[in-house]
């Protein structure tokens, strides 16, 4: 992977992610109508994750490794504490998150080739 397609992993993993949070506010917008902001103000650490999620989103517009992993896990681990409960989502559902999820890995693993290969770049440019 060259540095170009590690930066276009990290954009799709961009794109994911406010997909995800587009997705999570239709569907609360779709179970509550409008009673959604009363619900959501109501739930405080429904609003701390979104917060998270878009300080990831910008953490990921910097390059941060931190932000990749933190989304990443963000995204996997209330789908695997909920397939362990037995409560699975429908196939298009997961089949959306599978989506989501590649994006989200091939973002990581872009994230990290993207710093390796500016570290050669520096340390090959680097005067003796």
């Amino acid at each position: 992977m060259n540095l170009q397609k590690s930066e276009q992993t990290i954009v799709n993993a961009i794109y994911a992610a406010a997909a995800w949070l587009l997705l999570d506010f239709g569907l609360l917008f779709q179970e509550h109508g409008k009673q959604t902001l009363s619900f959501l103000v109501s739930q405080p650490e429904m609003i701390a994750g979104a917060v998270i999620v878009v300080g990831c989103i910008a953490g990921m517009f910097y390059k941060s490794r931190l932000a990749a992993i933190a989304l990443f896990l963000l995204f996997l681990l209330p789908l695997v504490l909920r397939a362990v409960q037995g409560a699975f989502p429908s196939t298009m559902m997961f089949l959306f998150f599978l989506i989501l999820l590649y994006f989200f890995f091939t973002g990581v693993l872009g994230m990290f080739r993207y710093h390796y290969l500016k570290t050669l770049e520096r340390d090959t440019n680097k005067p003796n």
